[in-house]
C-alpha cells in the first residue's frame, strides 16, 4: 500500500502543517506554573436560597463530574475513535449536619415529597420561583400538566413547576476564606434523601448528618466577583 502523502493530512493532524515539532528543544521555563496555591478541599460554602437552615450546615460538596460520549467508525483494521457531540453530568451531592429538631432534614423532605406524591395538586400552582436567583439570560419556565379538582369536576392544567427546580452556588474559598470562583448549577431538584443514621452504642459523640443527591440541567464555573 503507497504511503499517503502529509499533503493530504488535515491541520492538526499527525505530519500536519502545526504539528508539534520533532526536533529542538521546547524551553521548559517559559511553561512554569504562575501559582502554586492549592485549591483546599475544606474551604468552600453553599448558597442555597430557599433552604438557609440547610446551607449553614452543609459539611461536604462536590463539583460534579462531566463525560462527552464517543462514537466509533468502522474501519476495516482499528475502529477509528469519534468525538461526541452530547454532555452527561454527574449528580451534584451534599452532605449536611442534622438539628436536633430535625428542621433542615424536614425541609429537604418536604421538598422531595412535594415533587414525588404531593398532597394537593395545588403545591405545583404558583409562578414564582423560590430561590429568586439571578440566572442572567438562561431562565426558563417549563410547563407540567396536572389534574386539580374544581367543585365536583377534576380538571387538567398547564402550571408553572418553577417551585420545584431551584439554582444552588457553590463558591470556593481560599486559604484565607476569601472567594476565588464559583460554580453555578442550574435547576436542581432532589433525586435521592438518605437514611439517617442512629446508633445508642456509639461511645464518642457523634452527629447525624444525611446526603442529598441533586439531578440538574447544567453547571459552569466562574471567577469570583468579590
Amino acid at each position: 500500500m503507497a504511503a499517503i502523502p502529509n499533503s493530504s493530512l488535515r491541520t492538526g493532524e499527525v505530519g500536519g502543517s502545526d504539528a508539534l515539532p520533532t526536533t529542538g528543544i521546547v524551553d521548559s521555563t517559559s511553561r512554569q506554573p504562575t501559582t502554586f496555591d492549592y485549591s483546599q478541599s475544606n474551604q468552600f460554602k453553599i448558597y442555597l436560597p430557599i433552604f438557609p437552615t440547610v446551607e449553614w450546615f452543609v459539611v461536604s460538596a462536590n463539583i460534579p463530574g462531566i463525560t462527552l460520549g464517543q462514537a466509533s467508525q468502522y474501519t476495516p483494521f482499528v475502529d477509528i475513535a469519534v468525538v461526541g457531540d452530547k454532555l452527561q453530568y454527574d449528580n451534584f451531592n451534599m452532605t449536611f449536619l442534622v438539628d436536633e429538631k430535625l428542621h433542615n432534614y424536614q425541609e429537604m423532605l418536604a421538598w422531595t415529597y412535594n415533587i414525588g406524591f404531593p398532597f394537593s395538586r395545588t403545591q405545583f400552582n404558583t409562578s414564582d420561583r423560590p430561590d429568586n436567583m439571578n440566572r442572567g439570560g438562561h431562565q426558563t419556565v417549563r410547563k407540567i400538566q396536572t389534574s386539580m379538582t374544581e367543585g365536583s369536576s377534576t380538571v387538567f392544567k398547564d402550571v408553572n413547576d418553577r417551585n420545584l427546580y431551584t439554582d444552588i452556588l457553590l463558591t470556593i474559598l481560599s486559604s484565607k476564606n476569601n472567594p476565588m470562583a464559583n460554580v453555578h448549577i442550574y435547576e436542581a431538584f432532589p433525586v435521592s434523601l438518605s437514611s439517617i443514621d442512629y446508633n445508642a452504642q456509639e461511645t464518642d459523640t457523634a452527629y447525624a448528618t444525611c446526603t442529598v443527591e441533586f439531578a440538574f440541567t447544567w453547571f459552569e464555573v466562574k471567577p469570583s466577583q468579590a
